[in-house]
């Protein structure tokens, strides 16, 4: 699949659709840290990190979990590191 850009790109809500994943992607490895079950999760291959990150940052940041975005070097996406901030990983 090409790089996706603008708010829909190929017409048919793919790109609504990928961003929804990953904020759902991301809220659940913040579910798994917050519980207790990990202290750190990496999540690979997001293309939408910059808008996940600046919808769930704040409220993570309240619970002591960061997120921390690993930008891949051709700009095409990213890995995020979903930690506590309480422990040394």
């Amino acid at each position: 699949m090409p790089h996706v850009s603008g708010p829909d790109a190929f017409g048919d809500g793919t790109t609504t659709y990928r961003l929804a994943g990953e904020v759902r992607e991301v809220e659940s490895a913040i579910a798994l840290v917050r519980s207790g079950a990990a202290t750190r999760v990496t999540l690979t291959g997001l293309r939408f990190a910059e808008a996940v990150l600046r919808q769930l940052s704040p409220e993570a940041q309240r619970e002591g979990i960061a997120l921390d975005p690993l930008y891949w070097a051709d700009d095409s996406g990213c890995d995020v590191v979903v930690r506590r901030t309480d422990v040394d990983a």
